[in-house]
């Protein structure tokens, strides 16, 4: 893998920091550690990539299981004001910002690696990507999960004003169907193809330009959002409900007290919690640090 990205953003083209990885246990936890221990630097975004991670995991401690060579698995460390992250007006879209810079990665990878889209319910090249957001972390393609995101503060050494926000994503790239973790999994080689014949990007080479798009797109993001951040809400605020998978169908809701709510999601609010409408016409809002979302499988 490349030893620095350049960014193109204003404000954004100081190099990022690349440190990559054979094997790790998981590369939120090594970012977290380069954190507390003091020795992240600050010039510029900091990205974590790896092979092959044996303990990742997922929101609410669920296992995220990757296959060596076949997956992107990396953790952006980006520095975000202390007061933003922590401002429930404001901080839901974090996370959201990730999502949308995972999905802005991806297309744009597609796209510099001369592959067209698959339409899956016909096998059929689309021009139209149909990646979307699965609120709140979830990447998907037609419903079907490509991969996710997990996002982790970590406090600062002596920094009391600025907070490390850590994004771990993972993407399923080169994985053959009998190699998913799930019937609701899809990987990059299965929705997407090279065209008229041409030679297909190594899914190293494809992670690089991910993961390239992906600190590109969320210098520009958190930089604009760091400057207005309830005015950069309110426009990402109308690409989420464009883009978010979850809205108008039916979803379980999991609380972390082991309660469920049945109901079907019909808003994003402005604070990017979620509403979910259930059977007797009650609208509860739902948060992302304490749920998850699944559709309700007919």
């Amino acid at each position: 893998m490349t030893t620095e990205l350049n960014g193109d953003y204003r404000r954004a083209r100081e190099k990022a920091h690349v440190i990559s990885l054979d094997t790790v246990t998981s590369t939120n936890d090594y970012a977290a550690q380069l954190v507390a221990d003091g020795r992240l630097d600050r010039n510029g975004m900091t990205i974590v990539l790896a092979r092959e991670q044996t303990q990742g995991r997922g929101r609410l401690d669920h296992t995220w299981v990757s296959v060596p060579g076949k997956s992107f698995i990396a953790s952006v460390i980006c520095i975000v004001n202390a007061d933003t992250a922590k401002d429930p007006q404001v901080n839901g879209w974090l996370q959201m910002i990730a999502g949308m810079s995972v999905i802005d990665a991806l297309r744009e990878t597609v796209m510099s690696a001369n592959m067209d889209w698959l339409d899956h319910t016909r096998g059929n090249p689309s021009m139209r990507s149909e990646l979307q957001l699965k609120w709140p972390n979830d990447i998907v393609y037609q419903g079907m999960k490509l991969g996710g995101i997990l996002a982790q503060l970590v406090q600062i050494p002596g920094d009391e004003n600025s907070v490390a926000i850590i994004f771990g994503v993972g993407l399923n790239l080169d994985l053959a169907p009998d190699q998913l973790p799930t019937a609701q999994s899809t990987s990059l080689q299965l929705i997407a193809s090279c065209v008229n014949g041409a030679a297909c990007v190594p899914a190293d080479q494809l992670a690089d330009m991910i993961a390239a798009g992906l600190v590109n797109a969320l210098s520009k993001r958190l930089w604009y959002f760091g400057e207005n951040p309830a005015g950069y809400a309110q426009n990402l605020h109308r690409r989420i409900a464009e883009e978010c998978w979850t809205l108008g169908k039916p979803v379980l809701v999991h609380r972390t007290d082991g309660t469920t709510l049945t109901g079907e999601a019909v808003a994003i609010n402005e604070d990017a919690s979620l509403s979910v409408r259930d059977d007797s016409g009650q609208v509860h809002v739902v948060r992302t640090g304490d749920v998850g979302v699944l559709p309700v499988e007919d």
